[in-house]
């Protein structure tokens, strides 16, 4: 009888303890991370303008320098600090699910943007 009680406590215990483990682990989202809906927003901004920039043909290493003097620009008007988005994507990178699920939702909304433009946009 005695040797139930002890099993049953030990197989409490190893619940309890492998509870407050998993518990341990779920890491808290820091106050300056932007939320899933606000990342999805400037990256959706930042690739657009990466395009477009892109489109100006210039050599690869000329653009990467255009880019960099527009990031402030583009992360001015869209109202996010460069801080608060570079915490964001390490947060984000430390959430794989979450991350792939961002970009997901990136990729689709790029994908039916250009759609609409070539939809839109007369056949030469």
């Amino acid at each position: 009888m005695i040797r139930q009680y002890f099993s049953f406590f030990q197989g409490l215990f190893c619940l309890l303890v492998a509870f407050f483990a998993f518990a341990c682990t779920q890491e808290r989202k820091p106050e300056n991370v932007l939320n899933e809906q606000e990342m999805i927003r400037v990256l959706i901004q930042l690739y657009e303008n990466e395009e477009r920039i892109n489109r100006l043909n210039l050599r690869r290493d000329s653009a990467e320098k255009v880019f960099e003097i527009a990031r402030p620009i583009i992360f001015e008007r869209i109202g996010v600090n460069d801080t608060v988005f570079k915490a964001s994507m390490d947060y984000y990178v430390s959430q794989p699910l979450v991350l792939d699920k961002i970009y997901a939702v990136v990729v689709d909304s790029l994908n039916l943007r250009e759609q609409k433009l070539t939809v839109t946009q007369p056949q030469q």
